[in-house]
């Protein structure tokens, strides 16, 4: 191998045995000609083909990655990617899809307390190969070696211990059916459930794995690297980080968070979070079928939620290494990490981290209950909670979490709200099962599915009404109108605050419809062990369809929409009050949408449908 590079770097020597393995097609020439070396082929014939001469070099990446040396390889100035890289870019430019020279810099300074000096250290690659990874540091955002390690079976973790683990998951990465996981940030698994077609090509080997699919494809931007991350929201919600994407600075949005977004504290929303598409266009991917997960956690400091205005959710929060560094595995959408070095108290033992409770009904099924998956598994173990006081509570109400608790086998288990900072010995963090606006595993479907309907079948028709709530909630005036021309039709009227959480559950097991205002009454359809009400839901502007209509696909329920005609407004957020302009139009659109409720012809004349 000619170059001026340095002639004994690791990356640079020649793997016959990874080379005829990588590429079957010249095993079986070599085989049928035993005279020729690997080597000899590849120098010949492979590299035109794209051919690289080891697992640490990727050809095809190099040459997708820079197109200047593309153009010269094209040109006959160089007779491959890999001949370039011996000869100049092995000083910074990115051998493989996997390795970033600078993030490794970023390493290096923090691990050995100085620059990185070429002229002491030669150059980026070879010293991690050589030094770096046996030391636990990375090359790349989307490799963490802990927890490849921690994740590892004792066979491999012992080769880890011997070749490094960057080296490992090179050599391995093929070699069995289940891609490792090699990050937090990064969901193999969930991410070849959500895109079937590249587990396809996956699996015909035109791609290493999913996560070089994710960090080589052609189309950086169109898909998502795990269940807590949606490309396009942060776009949308970042135009300049848009438009940077858009000029090369950045590969996606994904890319500039890793590198700025968390620090800066920028929102990001779950996957499926899809601005392009239409609410009302019924276009709804309800992703569901990926593996669930924990992950352990020693020595981490928890810091309490606290007001900051600089954050986008108006509050921060800090969950820390022994460094005082933010694990971004406990990364909140809305809610700034911050980091930092406080006194904290310790506790002994292992806890498990709930996540980031609200005090609002609907906030706390649908997001802070995300990993009740796992709590109902492990009554034994205490739980840790964030906590924020939102400023549209349900403190009026101050029974309902308890009754919550108890519905779902909560009060079983010790919990401790983080008041102050504190350190524990180890930490279980349960990959969330619920992200709004889409994502409902069936796993924590069945989990917060656990109330039997108490009473027998009615099949009335029951109106959730929001009149009585708090002007701060949002709501529709003149919605006491509507109230009465459908109790003269038969309906009933509920006013679920007024109610235990076990009775607004009740109701869906019992009615036939179930109609209203969107909002957070209908969360508790989740609860019930049997729902059996169809669901007539009032479209409110500011609210998102796509969440509510994952909730009943998961439950089976059957499920539309009325847009009422409302009176112009200035405002159009979550918690406006808007002014119905035709209450009696309303009532007729609802009671319309509910005869076409399936269930209604089933259950025939038990249904009241009096007008």
């Amino acid at each position: 191998m000619s170059g001026d590079g340095p002639a004994d770097a690791v990356w640079r020597g020649f793997d016959a045995g990874w080379y005829r393995s990588a590429y079957r097609q010249v095993d079986a020439l070599l085989t049928a000609c035993p005279s020729r070396s690997a080597e000899a082929f590849y120098v010949a014939e492979g590299r035109r083909q794209g051919h690289a001469p080891n697992p640490y070099f990727s050809e095809t990446w190099y040459l997708a990655r820079y197109a200047p040396v593309r153009a010269a390889v094209e040109a006959g100035h160089f007779a491959s990617g890999f001949e370039h890289f011996c000869r100049h870019g092995h000083a910074d430019l990115s051998p493989h899809w996997l390795f970033d020279p600078g993030f490794y810099r970023a390493q290096f300074n923090r691990a050995f307390g100085r620059a990185f000096d070429p002229a002491v250290d030669g150059d980026p690659y070879d010293h991690f190969l050589r030094i770096g990874q046996k030391r636990e540091l990375s090359g790349h955002w989307l490799f963490e070696p802990q927890v490849y390690a921690a994740l590892a079976p004792f066979d491999l973790y012992r080769r880890m211990r011997a070749e490094g683990p960057f080296t490992t998951f090179l050599l391995h990465l093929q070699v069995t059916d289940t891609e490792p996981t090699v990050s937090n940030r990064f969901d193999a698994g969930w991410y070849l459930a959500r895109y079937p077609d590249v587990a396809a090509a996956v699996a015909a080997g035109r791609w290493a794995g999913a996560l070089h699919h994710y960090l080589a494809n052609d189309d950086p931007i169109a898909f998502d690297p795990s269940p807590r991350f949606s490309e396009h929201a942060y776009l949308v919600a970042c135009p300049d980080v848009a438009a940077a994407v858009k000029r090369g600075a950045f590969r996606n949005g994904f890319d500039h968070f890793l590198r700025h977004g968390s620090a800066e504290g920028r929102v990001f929303a779950p996957s499926g979070t899809d601005p392009y598409r239409s609410a009302a266009s019924g276009d709804v991917a309800v992703t569901s079928r990926f593996p669930l997960r924990t992950r352990m956690f020693r020595g981490v400091s928890f810091l309490p939620c606290e007001p900051d205005p600089r954050s986008a959710g108006a509050y921060r929060f800090g969950v820390l290494d022994r460094d005082g560094r933010p694990v971004d595995a406990f990364e909140h959408p809305w809610i700034r990490m911050q980091p930092g070095a406080v006194a904290t108290r310790h506790a002994a033992g292992t806890f498990i981290y709930g996540g980031v409770l609200m005090n609002h009904f609907g906030h706390v099924l649908r997001d802070g209950l995300a990993s009740l998956w796992f709590l109902r598994q492990r009554p034994d173990l205490p739980v840790l909670w964030h906590w924020i006081d939102l400023p549209v509570s349900h403190d009026l109400w101050p029974a309902w979490l308890d009754q919550v608790w108890r519905v779902l086998g909560l009060h079983r288990h010790r919990h401790h709200r983080i008041v102050a900072p504190i350190t524990v010995d180890e930490v279980i963090l349960p990959e969330p099962g619920l992200m709004a606006p889409d994502v409902l595993h069936p796993r924590q479907a069945e989990a917060l599915a656990v109330r039997p309907c108490a009473r027998p079948w009615r099949g009335h028709r029951v109106w959730l009404s929001r009149n009585r709530l708090p002007a701060k909630f949002g709501k529709f005036t003149r919605e006491e109108e509507v109230e009465a021309l459908l109790t003269n039709r038969g309906w009933t009227v509920l006013h679920p605050q007024e109610h235990p959480v076990a009775a607004q559950i009740d109701v869906f097991g019992t009615a036939a419809v179930v109609a209203g205002v969107i909002g957070s009454a209908f969360h508790a359809v989740l609860m019930a062990a049997s729902p059996r009400a169809s669901l007539v839901l009032v479209h409110r502007p500011g609210i998102e369809h796509t969440y509510y209509d994952a909730v009943a696909r998961a439950r089976g329920l059957w499920q539309n929409y009325v847009v009422p005609d409302l009176a112009p407004a200035s405002e159009f957020h979550p918690w406006a009050t808007f002014e119905l302009a035709d209450p009696k139009r309303l009532a007729d659109a609802v009671c319309d949408m509910a005869d076409r409720d399936p269930a209604r012809q089933a259950a025939g004349a038990a249904i009241g449908t009096a007008r």
